[in-house]
């Protein structure tokens, strides 16, 4: 950092240590607001990133103004929580409080700075114009295109090219056409939004959505079958067993899926999980709305099956009809994910290719927005389909089946 920006930062946070306490005011910004609810779409994210746990996103309050130790952490584990050279001492940060080695790193690398006597105020709230300084110094500063449009910030403002640069890259949207707030208290929920989106620019890989099915307790509570639809079916359902391994569904289909996650990662995929636990309260209309936020290529919804005759196997894939009341316009690009995921899997396994299910009677597939397929792995109910899909070995295939389709459909589109 340069030594009159470094100055000019040290004295302008130290005055955020001694005046931006927690409770001061409230930083929502209708304009910084993309989904409804508006930061859903970055809470899911931070999620799939492992950046907070599905509890703490559960219980999150948007308006809890977020601190100088919250901020500097989440971007550090953003960026893969890299070693800091050494561990820095601070008077108010002990040996042995977490954030302690993402308060070095950022102070290390000019992204965050103590203050006069020793002290880095780790449970300070920190302002609108501190984050994005701090995320502009991540981008390694770059230069903005054009003057900023914002009223109330001036050229001379150590932060004035960092909020250029996030109104014209799209991490901000201000709170108006005319006005940053840039002296404003900094909520967690703007702050995930903000990480969110400069975590993510410039990022032109493809975006899976893997939906692992089901979940711990079912939900019997009505929601409409499609948009518009005036026929309803429960929320969600408890799926089914292994008729030999005892396995559930719900803990198979999260198994594989976090396995897919890992290898489409290894490929060089984005993904995003609508669930990484069993403990979660999803309905198929919720499943579908993480993608469509999210604005995902594909989304990859992964189940098993089950049949009251345990002589039925094998695999298949089920997308909406060609008339779909819904979303036709999704039949093409879902049909060919179908067909390809459902190929590739059967390839890998050797399992027995059964033909593709077009129908209009799936929640989760009515809602959606983008491409979407559900592939059934095979039928839990026949006793050898299901010990093989409990097997950690056959289990590999199965992952590098649906990954092998994925790229087979991203070859064509």
């Amino acid at each position: 950092m340069r030594p009159l920006l470094r100055r000019i930062f040290s004295l302008l946070t130290a005055l955020v240590c001694l005046t931006s306490m927690p409770g001061v005011g409230s930083a929502v910004t209708p304009s910084d607001r993309s989904t409804i609810p508006w930061y859903a779409d970055s809470v899911q994210w931070a999620v799939s990133r492992g950046l907070i746990d599905a509890d703490a996103a559960a219980r999150l309050t948007p308006d809890r103004l977020c601190t100088r130790a919250e901020a500097v952490d989440l971007l550090w584990r953003c960026s893969g929580a890299p070693a800091p050279a050494s561990l820095l001492e601070f008077r108010d940060l002990r040996p042995e409080d977490p954030c302690r080695e993402a308060v070095s790193w950022a102070v290390e690398n000019g992204l965050a700075a103590g203050f006069a006597r020793g002290y880095f105020c780790p449970d300070v709230s920190w302002k609108r114009a501190d984050v994005l300084y701090m995320l502009w110094r991540w981008a390694d500063s770059p230069e903005a295109d054009a003057a900023c449009p914002f009223t109330d910030i001036r050229r001379e403002c150590y932060y004035y090219d960092a909020v250029c640069w996030g109104l014209q890259a799209g991490v901000t949207a201000g709170v108006s056409a005319e006005r940053f707030s840039p002296n404003r208290a900094c909520t967690l929920a703007e702050l995930l939004c903000f990480l969110h989106a400069a975590s993510t620019l410039g990022d032109t890989r493809r975006l899976v959505v893997i939906d692992p099915g089901h979940q711990l307790h079912a939900d019997g509570e009505k929601e409409p079958l499609g948009p518009g639809s005036n026929q309803t079916k429960a929320k969600t359902s408890a799926g089914t067993y292994g008729a030999a391994s005892g396995l559930h569904e719900y803990q198979l289909n999260l198994t594989i899926s976090l396995a897919l996650r890992d290898e489409l990662e290894l490929r060089g995929y984005r993904v995003i999980l609508t669930r990484d636990n069993h403990a979660v309260t999803l309905s198929n209309i919720d499943r579908a709305r993480i993608a469509n936020e999210a604005q995902a290529d594909v989304m990859l919804r992964i189940h098993a099956n089950g049949s009251t005759n345990p002589a039925i196997h094998g695999a298949k894939a089920v997308n909406m009809t060609r008339s779909s009341p819904y979303n036709p316009e999704l039949y093409a690009d879902s049909r060919a994910l179908s067909e390809a995921v459902l190929s590739g899997f059967c390839a890998a396994t050797g399992a027995k290719q059964l033909p593709i299910w077009d129908t209009d009677t799936m929640t989760g597939i009515n809602w959606s927005t983008v491409p979407v397929t559900i592939l059934e792995m095979g039928y839990m109910s026949n006793a050898a389909e299901d010990l093989q899909m409990a097997d950690p070995a056959y289990q590999k295939k199965m992952v590098q089946g649906i990954a092998d389709g994925l790229d087979a459909y991203f070859d064509n589109h």
